[in-house]
């Protein structure tokens, strides 16, 4: 019987023993025949500040990229990218992410080439514990440096998410009064209002006033905001919940991509946009935005590097919440990210 797990290992078995084959064969008269190219990228960085300000972080990433004859193929490409970052403010986390990418582009060059992909990721701060997918798929070169291509893929996710029992926060009992507590999971921020203390005479005559009015309090950066439920029904517990399981499915992966080389290839830009809806539920599908900008420098190996990406997922933008338990806010459907930075290739 054909399984996930099987198809997995067959594509994974593939790319390892293709680029084995690659690495096995005589360097120096693949490049005098075939003119073979290997390009290996290291990127590390490292800050700690103490003191006033406890700030942590750290990224490291690789990527290398082998062009040439991999034994029966002929002008083909393989790519192992690696990167890792995690940054801390206070102990707190605000970066936690890391990708893990293999791919096999049968004939790179070529007008009409089919590839194979492997990829694994997480990315904490937005509750994504895990994804992996791998499948196959075509790119199409077109003119003036555009490029489109389709994947079919394989995909097994698993978001923090909670499945909630019977166990509401607050409830009602039998003479009619609420009782329990808000505990470690609410929605807050889209099912109540904060309270304007220029509406109550009192304010700030009683102790522990928010008591009498509100029902929950939050605080944000120096202001303590004071919120009255308007739909009570909504707060639940995490204690009488269980976490929701990993997710398989498959997955439309539709990339659109152009590519400008200027001045002498002195200036490169590439950008590439990604849409990828679930097989069985387009309204369920993720966008992507990869804008990659690189200047060459006066020494040949190095390179400024300008990325700027931008990242919607559809599942947060529906009606079911997913919480963040850290802050107990649902998480936000958008992430954008800019980094300039300097790369050393060899």
């Amino acid at each position: 019987m054909f399984t996930y797990q099987k198809a997995f290992y067959i594509v994974l078995s593939f790319l390892l023993s293709s680029f084995s084959s690659a690495q096995d064969a005589d360097t120096t008269s693949v490049e005098e025949e075939s003119g073979k190219e290997m390009y290996t990228s290291v990127d590390v960085s490292f800050t700690q500040d103490k003191g006033n300000t406890d700030q942590l972080s750290l990224y490291y990433g690789f990527n290398y990229t082998l062009i040439g004859d991999f034994g029966p193929f002929k002008d083909s490409e393989f790519l192992f990218d690696f990167s890792r970052n995690d940054d801390q403010l206070d102990g707190e986390s605000f970066t936690d992410d890391q990708s893990l990418t293999l791919m096999f582009d049968v004939w790179a060059n070529q007008r009409i080439s089919p590839f194979l992909f492997f990829q694994q990721s997480f990315d904490n701060i937005i509750g994504l514990e895990d994804r992996m997918n791998y499948g196959l798929g075509a790119k199409v070169r077109l003119p003036l440096g555009l490029s489109i291509s389709y994947a079919f893929l394989f995909e097994k996710e698993d978001y923090k998410f909670w499945t909630y029992n019977d166990s509401l926060a607050y409830n009602l009992d039998e003479d009619g009064n609420l009782y329990g507590s808000i505990s470690t999971g609410d929605w807050y921020a889209t099912d109540s209002v904060a309270l304007n203390p220029d509406d109550y005479s009192d304010w700030d005559y009683y102790y522990d006033w928010w008591y009498y009015y509100g029902d929950t309090v939050h605080f944000e950066g120096n202001d303590t905001v004071f919120y009255e439920y308007t739909d009570s029904s909504a707060y639940y517990y995490y204690t009488d919940s269980t976490e929701a399981p990993a997710e398989e499915f498959f997955r439309h992966s539709i990339r659109p991509k152009i590519k400008f080389k200027l001045f002498n290839d002195n200036l490169v830009l590439d950008y590439r946009f990604f849409y990828k809806p679930r097989f069985d539920d387009f309204e369920d599908y993720l966008l992507e935005h990869e804008l990659k900008v690189s200047i060459a420098t006066f020494y040949e190996a190095l390179t400024i590097d300008l990325n700027y990406t931008n990242k919607y997922n559809s599942r947060y933008d529906g009606e079911q919440k997913f919480i963040n338990p850290e802050t107990l806010l649902p998480y936000k459907a958008r992430d954008e990210n800019f980094t300039l930075g300097l790369s050393f290739m060899f």
